[in-house]
This record gives C-alpha cells, sequence and structure tokens, in this order.
C-alpha cells in the first residue's frame, strides 16, 4: 500500500530544522506576553481513513496496518486511520488513488478548536507553544515515514528522527509539571512508542503511526484543560 505524499523534493533536513526551531519558539513564548487566555492552534490534519464498526474496528485496523498504513483506530469516529497529511490536496489525491485501486477510504478533516483555559495569557502562549513542537514533530514523522517508503531515507537516518522526537518530548514532559499532567500523559506514551521504535527495525507504516498519535494529542490538548 502506497501512501506517500505528493510532495515534491526530500523534507527531511528541513523538518529536522523544524524540531529546533519549534524547541526555541517554546522557550520563546514563556517569556512573552500572549492573548488573555486564548488558544488558537492554526493546524488542520487530513486523515485518509478507512470506515469500520466496534465489531469490525480491529479487523480494519489489523488490515490497514498489515497493509502499510498506520492502523490508528478513532473510535469516536468509527474509523481506522491510513495516514496523516497536511493539506487536503494531498489527502484527497491520495484517497483518489487508493480507491481507483479498489480500497475504499474517504477523508477525515480534524482542526483545533478554540478553547479559553484557565491560567490567562501565560498559559495560554505555553500550551500554544508546546503544540507548536508536538506539531513539527508529526511533521518530521511524516517526511520520514515518506522517506523510507521511497527508498530515499536510511534506517539510520530514519531512526535518528525518531530518536530526535523521543528526546524532545521527554524534554517537554520534564518542563510541563502538574499543569500539563494530563497532556504529559498522552505524551509520554507518544516518546515510550518512539523509544520502541528506535530499537529496531523501522517501518513507515510504523512511523505514520506514531505521526498520528501525535497529531491526535494536539487536537485533543483543549481536553487536558477543560
Amino acid at each position: 500500500m502506497k501512501l506517500l505524499g505528493v510532495r515534491g523534493g526530500s523534507f527531511f533536513t528541513a523538518a529536522l530544522f523544524l524540531v529546533l526551531l519549534g524547541m526555541s519558539l517554546f522557550a520563546g513564548l514563556l517569556s512573552g506576553e500572549g492573548r488573555l487566555g486564548v488558544v488558537d492552534f492554526p493546524a488542520t490534519y487530513y486523515f485518509l481513513v478507512r470506515d469500520c464498526s466496534s465489531a469490525t474496528a480491529g479487523a480494519v485496523a489489523g488490515e490497514s496496518y498489515g497493509s502499510g498504513g498506520a492502523g490508528y483506530l478513532l473510535e469516536e469516529q468509527n474509523a481506522v486511520v491510513l495516514a496523516c497529511y497536511y493539506t487536503e490536496e494531498d489527502a484527497t489525491f491520495v484517497d483518489g488513488t487508493m480507491s481507483a485501486n479498489g480500497v475504499q477510504t474517504r477523508v477525515l478533516a480534524m482542526r483545533c478548536e478554540r478553547f479559553y483555559p484557565k491560567g490567562g495569557s501565560r498559559v495560554s502562549e505555553e500550551i500554544a507553544a508546546r503544540a507548536g513542537v508536538v506539531d513539527s514533530h508529526s511533521r518530521l514523522l511524516f517526511d520520514a515515514a515518506n522517506g523510507l517508503e521511497r527508498g530515499t531515507l536510511s534506517q539510520e537516518e530514519a531512526r535518528a528522527a525518531v530518536r530526535g522526537v523521543e528526546q524532545s518530548l521527554g524534554g517537554l514532559i520534564d518542563r510541563g509539571g502538574e499543569l500539563f499532567s494530563a497532556w504529559n500523559v498522552s505524551l509520554l506514551r507518544a516518546r515510550r512508542r518512539a523509544r520502541e521504535l528506535s530499537e529496531g527495525l523501522l517501518f513507515s507504516k510504523d512511523l505514520r503511526y506514531l505521526q498520528v498519535e501525535l497529531c491526535m494529542s494536539v487536537l485533543n490538548m483543549r481536553d487536558w484543560f477543560a
């Protein structure tokens, strides 16, 4: 199952830069003044999914993963994610390709909703900064997965990307404190997965799963501060 994005060229180096930029952004925003307790993170993710029911979820997830997709179950949407894209154009293109090959898929767009956490502008800035870092990591994994699938990225290069994500997530968790304890549970789960992946042979579908996990962590961030 080919789930490549349609962007041309290699974005691996640029994605690594985004990780560093995201960490710098995180540090800078903590000392700045922000809006009055509003988080409006501008991210929309386009998931390529297969529909399922509660009875068929396990089978669809397993089949999707076995044929090269992420196999990430979205229980509330009754859908299994094959891949995640950052533009509607990319997602729609791959959706058409999959349908032409006899695999029934659809594009599920999910965006971060504006919310108003307690704690004022300082907390809002910190939440947005953390979201920016996690989002940049998801994009790094997207590029690494595509590189592995195309054969333009070596195992060692992909492993370095995953290890970088794992270490950076550890830094976020360590600096989070009690305020971010609920969100840190999600990040810790992703960090453990990244560590496990970095210790073995890497497959694009595993990187896609971790990518989706990070995207969902960003999408769900409002739940951690309700």
